[in-house]
């Protein structure tokens, strides 16, 4: 059973599973570099020998193949509420679990688990506290949880921008990450939350949530509205808007 959160994200992605998920913003989620930039941050931090990786919300497990191939040792396994990005990996050897992560809880407890921008899915920082905490109950003691989130620097600038996707029905509710980050973590019972890497910066304009969301014009002034008075990286522009995400990468023990 799907929580409604679950459902919702569904819903409003229908238009990106499967494999088109990897088209999206400009292939961004399947751009070499940026995994490149993922896999070289996390790398020194691990210890050396054979891990049992979970990636939660992993879509095809895309970014976890890429990890595993690097490591040339472990075993992975891919969480995700969609079976069609699921069956977009032919990888006989990582594990597949079609699950809700609101409703997760596996007999394992995993070496290292890994994210990467999806937690702004669960649209409030109560929600966020607790997927951080199922996660935190899946790790063994001392194994490391690293995320890469979709991160807007300035608190205002975060919260405006998650007030377009609340507000613009067809997108779908998000709670995006940002400087109150550590104060999350720490309700969730992490002890530590340490910056080791970043990828470029994503931006997102009306022409992509049109593409991806089937946006109206009327959706499209509803989030010029919003911005309005922001002057940060992300804006009101004259047709639509401008959202820059960071994509910085943090580390946290269980």
């Amino acid at each position: 059973m799907l929580s409604r959160v679950a459902k919702k994200n569904l819903k409003r992605d229908k238009n990106v599973l499967g494999k088109k998920w990897l088209k999206t913003y400009g292939q961004y989620f399947s751009d070499p570099k940026n995994i490149h930039d993922f896999v070289h941050a996390v790398t020194p931090r691990l210890p050396n020998r054979p891990l049992n990786i979970l990636y939660v919300a992993s879509a095809s497990g895309l970014l976890g193949e890429a990890l595993l191939k690097h490591l040339g040792r472990g075993r992975l396994t891919l969480v995700d509420i969609s079976q069609e990005h699921l069956e977009q990996n032919i990888n006989l050897q990582t594990k597949k679990i079609r699950n809700d992560l609101l409703k997760l809880h596996l007999t394992e407890r995993f070496d290292l688990i890994i994210m990467r921008s999806s937690l702004d899915y669960f649209p409030s920082r109560k929600m966020q506290v607790k997927v951080l905490g199922i996660i935190k109950r899946h790790l063994k003691k001392g194994g490391l949880f690293i995320n890469q989130p979709a991160y807007i620097t300035d608190l205002n600038e975060r919260d405006a921008i998650s007030a377009l996707y609340c507000q613009i029905r067809k997108i779908g509710d998000r709670f995006f990450q940002s400087s109150d980050l550590a104060d999350i973590y720490a309700q969730a019972g992490f002890k530590q939350l340490e910056r080791i890497g970043t990828s470029r910066k994503l931006i997102v304009t009306e022409a992509d949530h049109k593409k991806r969301y089937d946006l109206t014009a009327a959706d499209i002034h509803k989030g010029q509205a919003i911005l309005n008075g922001i002057s940060g990286l992300s804006h009101a522009t004259p047709n639509g808007y401008r959202l820059v995400f960071e994509f910085p990468v943090f580390l946290s023990r269980g």
